[in-house]
């Protein structure tokens, strides 16, 4: 095989996209991502993670979320061998010896207050060389658990071999903005990392914490043991850690067998799920929610309930979300609870839920247990009456059960599905309904260790602190929305998001609008759901809301109520930018995605679900890629690519009429306004081009060294224009009279509004709204004087994820998110 051809004298070496330094074959070597694209070593460490999991991050160029070991580093990524064949002979020389002759940093003292954290949590504070994220076993995990083996011997008090399997739930966020840099000779130990991560957790938190390392240690014949807290080495979530079996109580039911098997598997597996509850139930703990996966077999056979599996599927539920992979059993006052607590999170809730939740939870899973049927163990929350899934229940378990020394089972189950939580046995009565049948003896019902009638109330973890951590579940774990509702009978019938149209209404909307928002006003917000990954943009049209994402759909929402239309399906790769054209004639929905597609939709009653023409820029693959689109009133499309072009294409028969050239790096934002088109880049400049002839008009650019940052967004209205940038900076832009000139070529205001990327803004008038990776949507108000712009605080509103993009509509704000929600803000009446 030939080898390369070498570099011309005087070619440039190449050099990396993100810090624009050229690679070396040392500690700047480029390093492939499994996205395809190449970054130095120093810039992929930078990279904050992608979700709540560390073990990912987002491709600055493609966007795209991709696995990567923090606690590997870049080195577990490969070189990219071409990139370096074009290197210079000698590498690099300084950052190696410097890197050599730096001594190891010494360890900071700890905080007097953090000792007396970390005397408190020693037992519960795994050292660093645990490693447990090191290896993780192929194949899917559940929904927001890591897994991973031990890779040293743990001694006391915690006695765990190497290579003992765990399960990590991550229980914090790393915080938004760029890594601190850590100084050279002195840094954290590994321990001080851990209490100061702990000690950012709420009180509630950190008590939930301790509570369930000193419950499972206390209750290790039952419960997975949680070893406790542990962290990786760089900048990372901190992790709850618990012990991890391999067999399931799933894959158990998959194996079907005879009446004698199957009472022999009621009794041994029965009888200790019961008595894991009783052993919370005397820790004063409760649920609130359970599934068949939270239930592992040990290699003797014997059952064993997984706290971070459990915890794991109430953030679910807590989310809105579960996995289509892991029913969820949910008693009917936990599902009101949680139903009510989505809508007042401000309320208190703790205490709702106590023994008689977790009894009706325990006779779903021998419901699934008896008749091997997972899903009719969970069929409540399909559509249909309660007494009538209760009927069926009832059928298929004395179906089973008859003939068998277990009849008597059949009625503590009905007894245990009781509406009314006050009419449900105890779970001492059914662990003596199975064990009677085992030993035909007259057994005393158990008693646990202290009386459960004098407590008034339950820590219930699926209203924790903990559950409440819901992390951006991915679109392939969030399959199913759970809905509460009540009929008539006030009997609960769940619905998906089939059946309810994409639409999750919290509150009424009402007729007041948001053109005069006012500071301490109050707005309500109802939720969108039909999309299952980040959504990338939103547009109207033609009486339509649309959304695009990077789920590859185009989801079209009626302006009238807000219900889910239809879903336009065609791209094979992630939609990028969305935009839509009012013509007399007809109106077009055009779309772009990562792969260069261009797809134009026609808007009509119909809306027939096949494009009316689709073509792709030709691009080299490692350019290419649509990243933002506008429209102008002269009939072009203007699309911004990642070969840091602008090309215009004729509406009429689509063809490409011009390139526009200029910007050093991918063009992020297009913008149209009075015969100009604004375009950023993530060079950190704005160009503008005059519509009529596509030439270039002026460049607004930062020229400090090392101060560039990427332009995420461009709004223009009026005389304003808007641009907000990466490192969390909005800067404004005033043009004077109708001469449609930057002032001077420089900024009129720039100000600091968040301390990470502003994704979207968007002006309505003199009213700017922003939002990005603090989560966060602003409202100000642009107060122009003669040559000055001020810029006044109005309103903020929190929302559960990273704001993608901002719409503004009739007096309603709308507002795309990366956990694949869209929020519709409105005035509160």
């Amino acid at each position: 095989m030939a080898s390369a051809a070498p570099p011309p004298p005087d070619a440039e070496p190449p050099e990396c996209p993100v810090c624009l330094s050229p690679f070396d074959a040392a500690s700047a070597a480029p390093r492939v991502l499994p996205c395809g694209h190449s970054l130095c070593g120093p810039c992929i460490a930078s990279l904050p993670p992608a979700s709540a999991s560390a073990a990912s991050l987002r491709c600055p160029l493609c966007s795209q979320c991709v696995p990567y070991s923090r606690a590997l580093g870049p080195s577990s990524l490969p070189k990219n061998l071409a990139l370096i064949s074009l290197l210079p002979s000698l590498p690099n020389p300084s950052r190696s010896l410097t890197a050599a002759a730096m001594p190891p940093p010494l360890h900071l003292p700890l905080h007097a207050d953090h000792s007396r954290l970390l005397a408190r949590f020693r037992h519960a504070v795994l050292p660093e060389s645990a490693s447990p994220l090191h290896s993780a076993p192929p194949g899917p995990t559940p929904a927001g658990l890591a897994i991973g083996s031990f890779a040293s011997d743990l001694r006391a008090p915690w006695f765990c071999p190497r290579g003992h399997p765990v399960s990590l739930l991550a229980v914090e966020t790393p915080a938004s903005g760029a890594p601190k840099q850590e100084s050279p000779f002195y840094r954290p130990s590994h321990a001080a990392r851990v209490v100061a991560a702990i000690d950012a957790l709420s009180g509630a938190a950190r008590e939930e914490v301790i509570d369930l390392v000193a419950v499972s240690a206390r209750l290790a014949r039952r419960v997975c043991r949680v070893y406790g807290v542990w962290m990786g080495p760089e900048a990372a979530p901190l992790w709850l850690v618990s012990e991890r079996h391999s067999g399931g109580v799933p894959r158990m039911l998959e194996e079907r067998s005879s009446g004698v098997e199957m009472v022999a598997r009621i009794r041994a597996v029965g009888m200790e799920v019961c008595e894991a509850f009783m052993g919370l139930h005397s820790e004063g703990m409760v649920l609130g929610c359970l599934g068949l996966g939270c239930f592992f077999l040990d290699r003797f056979g014997h059952c064993f309930l997984d706290l971070n599996q459990a915890l794991a599927l109430c953030r679910g539920v807590r989310a809105g979300v579960c996995s289509s992979k892991y029913k969820v059993f949910m008693a009917p006052e936990a599902a009101v609870v949680v139903h009510d607590k989505l809508q007042i999170k401000d309320r208190d809730l703790s205490g709702l839920l106590g023994p008689s939740s977790d009894a009706w939870l325990l006779s779903c899973f021998l419901v699934a247990l008896v008749t091997g049927d997972e899903q009719l163990a969970a069929g409540w929350n399909a559509d249909g009456s309660y007494d009538d899934w209760k009927n069926e229940v009832l059928t298929s378990v004395d179906a089973s059960l008859i003939g068998t020394q277990m009849e008597p089972l059949s009625a503590i189950i009905l007894s245990c599905l009781n509406y009314d939580p006050e009419g449900r046995p105890e779970i001492a009565d059914v662990w003596k309904c199975i064990s009677g049948s085992l030993m035909n003896s007259n057994i005393e019902a158990l008693t646990s260790n202290v009386d459960l009638a004098t407590r008034k109330s339950f820590m219930c973890l699926l209203l924790g602190e903990l559950s409440s951590m819901c992390t951006d579940f991915g679109a392939d774990e969030s399959d199913d929305k759970m809905q509460s509702s009540q009929d008539s009978d006030g009997k609960h019938s769940a619905s998906d998001e089939e059946s309810s149209g994409g639409f999750v209404n919290i509150e009424e909307v009402g007729a007041a609008g948001m053109d005069e928002p006012k500071r301490g006003e109050l707005y309500n917000s109802s939720t969108l759901l039909a999309h299952r990954d980040c959504v990338t943009g939103l547009s109207i049209g033609g009486a339509f809301l649309f959304s695009s994402s990077y789920d590859k759909t185009i989801n079209v929402w009626s302006l009238q109520d807000f219900s889910h239309i239809q879903s336009l399906k065609g791209h094979e790769h992630k939609i990028t930018a969305i935009a839509v054209v009012d013509n007399d004639n007809q109106s077009l929905c055009i779309s772009g995605d990562s792969g260069s597609g261009i797809f134009i939709w026609c808007i009509d009653p119909s809306l027939n679900n096949e494009p009316l023409n689709k073509w792709y820029e030709s691009n080299d693959w490692l350019y290419q890629g649509v990243h933002c689109l506008a429209v102008s009133g002269t009939g072009y499309l203007y699309t911004g690519s990642r070969d840091k072009s602008i090309k215009a294409w004729s509406l009429e028969d689509y063809s490409l009429r011009c390139t526009m050239t200029g910007h050093k790096s991918t063009v992020s934002c297009l913008a149209v306004a009075c015969g100009i088109l604004y375009s950023g880049s993530w060079d950190g400049s704005i160009r503008s081009w005059w519509l009529t002839d596509h030439s270039p008009l002026s460049v607004l650019e930062e020229g400090t060294p090392g101060s560039i940052a990427p332009v995420l967004s461009i709004s223009t209205e009026a005389n304003f224009v808007v641009a907000s940038y990466e490192n969390g900076l909005l800067k404004v832009s005033l043009y004077l009279n109708h001469d449609y000139i930057w002032k001077d070529d420089v900024l009129v205001k720039s100000e600091k509004l968040q301390n990470g990327a502003i994704y979207a803004a968007k002006l309505n008038r003199k009213w700017l709204y922003t939002g990005g990776w603090d989560k966060v949507v602003n409202i100000q108000e642009l107060l122009e004087d003669e040559s000055e712009v001020e810029i006044r605080d109005v309103a903020t509103f929190t929302c559960d994820s990273i704001i993608t993009s901002i719409l503004y509509w009739d007096g309603r704000l709308i507002v795309g998110l990366s956990n694949r929600e869209i929020k519709v803000f409105y005035k509160g009446s």
